[in-house]
């Protein structure tokens, strides 16, 4: 019991310092931002939701008293939260006459990718009484950043391409944020089968299925891209983080193909290779999976 007490003790500590690396400002910190969740995690899918839980409120007391209240509550709702709802959904099952029946995985990416759009929303909700909404506020914040890193000249006025980014930045970041959930939660599994530890056995990446009821969410969030201005930028955010699912779709499909293929580790790393190094065929794994959803092209070669 004192050696379990100790490593759910150690997460929380390792989780708070990851956080309050990041906010150091120093370069090459926002990499730790990605593995804050980690270490809950692990706890939890080791030790159970009873872990995770304490962990968490260890790190919100550390950086609460280093950093202050508004940093802990960031922890909490960003990082911590997310954590757990990953943890108690994963643990889930139920038994059936086939054996036991663990909870989804598709499911839950669906439901985080939702939880991650109703962010969105709820900031643009909460900008409206600003000048230009959440559109001007996040206009602002990267006209100052850029201009403090010395990237941007204001008297020379605002490049197109920040227009662009602007138009892009809260989708990009709860797509990123989406992703950063689903590292860790493959990571924290990773580690858990490796000590020995796991209380579930990895789910088969290659048999991911996306719940039908995410389809509505897409064709809402089109509807409100095409209304313009306003309500437009908001549905055109939503979008681009709904769509992530599909391309975790598409990647289950590549490897359930690859499977067949005398080296399909290769294959796959060549695969991810390139689309970490060129981008655009991350638009390719998308539409793969789009059509995987209507057309289930895995019956055919599984």
């Amino acid at each position: 019991m004192p050696q379990t007490i100790g490593l759910v003790v150690l997460a929380g500590l390792i989780s708070a310092g990851l956080f309050l690396a990041l906010l150091t400002g120093l370069p090459g910190m926002v990499l730790l931002a990605y593995l804050v969740q980690l270490p809950l995690m692990f706890i939890g899918l080791t030790m159970g939701l009873t872990g995770s839980v304490v962990a968490m409120v260890v790190a919100v007391l550390v950086i609460g008293v280093i950093a202050g209240a508004v940093a802990a509550v960031i922890y909490a709702m960003v990082q911590g939260l997310p954590a757990l709802v990953v943890v108690r959904q994963a643990l889930l099952s139920r038994q059936t006459g086939a054996g036991v029946e663990w909870y989804p995985p598709g499911l839950l990416l669906a439901q985080l990718t939702v939880v991650a759009a109703l962010g969105i929303a709820a900031a643009f909700f909460l900008f409206l009484g600003e000048p230009g909404g959440l559109h001007g506020a996040i206009e602002g914040f990267l006209t100052t950043a850029l201009t403090e890193l010395g990237a941007l000249d204001v008297e020379a006025g605002v490049p197109p391409e920040l227009a662009r980014w602007v138009f892009l930045f809260p989708g990009l970041m709860a797509s990123s944020w989406l992703i950063m959930v689903v590292i860790n939660a493959l990571l924290a599994q990773a580690m858990a089968v490796r000590v020995g530890w796991n209380r579930r056995p990895t789910p088969d990446f290659a048999a991911l299925e996306l719940p039908a009821w995410l389809w509505p969410a897409v064709a809402a969030a089109v509807v409100l891209a095409l209304l313009g201005e306003g309500l437009g930028f908001l549905g055109s955010s939503m979008l681009i983080v709904l769509t992530v699912p599909y391309v975790f779709l598409g990647l289950a499909v590549i490897h359930a193909l690859t499977r067949r293929w005398a080296r399909p580790g290769l294959a796959r790393l060549a695969i991810y290779g390139t689309i970490a190094l060129l981008g655009w065929p991350i638009l390719g794994v998308l539409l793969l999976g789009l059509v995987e959803d209507w057309a289930h092209l895995r019956r055919r070669f599984v």
